[in-house]
C-alpha cells in the first residue's frame, strides 16, 4: 500500500535559541579537566561545539516528537577594559574562542566587565543583566519556543520564572547538579545534568 504523503503527520518544529554562562561553564570544565581554559582556548571551542551539536542531534536529549531548531547559541563572559594591560590577552582568547568553533548553530559573543577590585582581583560585572535580559526580552519577542541555559547561579530565578509565567515558553537546564543553585534546578521545565559528564567524558 502507498502512504498519502498529505496524511504525513507534521513534524513539531520548535525554535531553541541556547544561553551559556561563560564563566560558569569554564570553572566547571576547568576543574573536570584540571586545566586553566583561559591558556587552551581551543579545548574550550571545542567544549562550546559540543554542546552546540548535541541539541539538534538529541544527544543525550530526547524530545520525541519535537524537532528543534537551533536559532543561535549566545556566550556571556566579561572583559577587561581596553587601557587594562591583560586586554590583549583577554580579546585574543575570546577571538581564538570563536574561530575555533565548529559547529553549524550561529555563535555570538556577549560581554559584560572585568573590573580589578583593591585586593587585585578581577570580579564580573553585568554578565548576569545581559543574560536575563536578552533570555526574557527574546522570549516576548517570539525569538524561540524553548531556551536552554547553562548555568547555575541563583541570580537566575527571577528571570526564568517571568519567561514561564508570563510568555509561555519552556526552559531547559543544561547543568552540573552539584555546581548549581537547587532552587534553580526546580524551576527548569526540563532537567538536564550532564555537566560534565556524558557530555564531555572523553
Amino acid at each position: 500500500m502507498v502512504k498519502n504523503f498529505y496524511m504525513q503527520p507534521t513534524p513539531n518544529l520548535k525554535k531553541l535559541i541556547v544561553f551559556i554562562d561563560g564563566g560558569y561553564l569554564r570553572r566547571i570544565l576547568e576543574k573536570f579537566w584540571e586545566i586553566s581554559l583561559i591558556s587552551d582556548p581551543r579545548k574550550f571551542a571545542s567544549a562550546i561545539s559540543t554542546i552546540a551539536d548535541m541539541v539538534p542531534n538529541h544527544d543525550p536529549i530526547d524530545f520525541f516528537y519535537v524537532h528543534l531548531d537551533t536559532i543561535r547559541i549566545y556566550y556571556y563572559d566579561a572583559i577587561v577594559s581596553t587601557d587594562d594591560q591583560k586586554y590583549p590577552e583577554f580579546r585574543k582568547f575570546f577571538e581564538d574562542l570563536k574561530l575555533n568553533y565548529t559547529s553549524q548553530s550561529p555563535l555570538e559573543l556577549k560581554f559584560g566587565r572585568l573590573i580589578k577590585g583593591k585586593d587585585e582581583k578581577y570580579r564580573q560585572k553585568g554578565v548576569d543583566v545581559l543574560l536575563s535580559t536578552d533570555l526574557v526580552v527574546k522570549a516576548f519577542q517570539n525569538h524561540y519556543d524553548l531556551a536552554m541555559i547553562i548555568t547555575g547561579d541563583d541570580d537566575f530565578l527571577d528571570a526564568v520564572k517571568i519567561v514561564k509565567d508570563f510568555s509561555g515558553k519552556q526552559i531547559i537546564g543544561l547543568y552540573n547538579p552539584r555546581e548549581t543553585s537547587t532552587r534553580l534546578i526546580d524551576c527548569f521545565d526540563y532537567k538536564l545534568p550532564f555537566l560534565p559528564e556524558p557530555l564531555f567524558k572523553k
